[in-house]
């Protein structure tokens, strides 16, 4: 939602008018991510194979190799955040093992940057059972709390919160704002300097099942996303 609709929301409920600052100084700018049915190459996408330079070499781990999540072109995003690129290409990948070994780490997603997307071309992937691409709309807003447990000098108990953010649309897949879980107790966030980069629901059209069932949250610096170096990401399930 745009700020604009948060603050009517706001306003007119009875759980939260008389706390209107308190919860407007909670907004954060988020990008909705939506799938679409047209695909186009080398723009953005969940699943299929990434488009990348000639020289790319697939990552791999001890555990098994990567698995293609998708990619961002940050030029696509519509009312996009000062925060974000303006431009480039960014692609994602999430460590599988056959043996469901995996587990939520340092090195669970790899994140490869682009700037320059000249001589890019989509790299078939070495893994099997290739989910087909679907492409995703982005687009800018903001995203507030949507669970207490993020909140940090609340006027609110857990149930007035609870019922308030009910009666906001549901987001369950977008860039920045706050992490989105199931069935976590806890805030997420790294300690330090991070900030939600991705959440994303186990979509069952591209096999992803996070944590039986639940959401994917990958978190950044804000130190390496102002240098446009998404390299070194942190993750977290549930």
């Amino acid at each position: 939602m745009d700020f604009k609709s948060l603050r009517e929301i706001v306003a007119s409920s009875d759980l939260v008018a008389t706390h209107t600052d308190f919860v407007l100084s909670l907004a954060k700018p988020c990008v909705r991510i939506t799938l679409s049915d047209r695909v186009t190459p080398g723009r953005s996408r969940f699943g299929g194979h990434p488009c990348v330079p000639g020289d790319f070499q697939w990552p791999t781990c001890d555990i098994g190799t990567y698995r293609f999540l998708g990619q961002i072109d940050f030029g696509e995003i519509i009312n996009r955040p000062r925060t974000l690129p303006d431009s480039g290409l960014l692609s994602l990948f999430y460590a599988f093992s056959e043996d469901e070994d995996q587990f939520w780490h340092d090195d669970y997603i790899r994140g490869f940057y682009w700037s320059d997307l000249e001589s890019f071309s989509d790299f078939k992937s070495p893994t099997e059972d290739v989910p087909a691409p679907q492409a995703i709309k982005l687009i800018g807003e903001m995203d507030i709390p949507r669970h207490w447990e993020l909140l940090k000098n609340s006027p609110f108990d857990y149930k007035t919160w609870n019922r308030f953010t009910r009666l906001l649309e549901t987001n369950d897949n977008y860039l920045l704002g706050y992490p989105s879980f199931t069935s976590l107790a806890y805030d997420p966030t790294p300690e330090g300097d991070w900030i939600s980069l991705l959440t994303v629901h186990s979509l069952p059209q591209f096999d992803w099942c996070w944590h039986d069932g639940d959401k994917l949250m990958v978190f950044i610096e804000q130190k390496e996303l102002r240098q446009q170096s998404f390299n070194q990401l942190k993750s977290d399930a549930g």
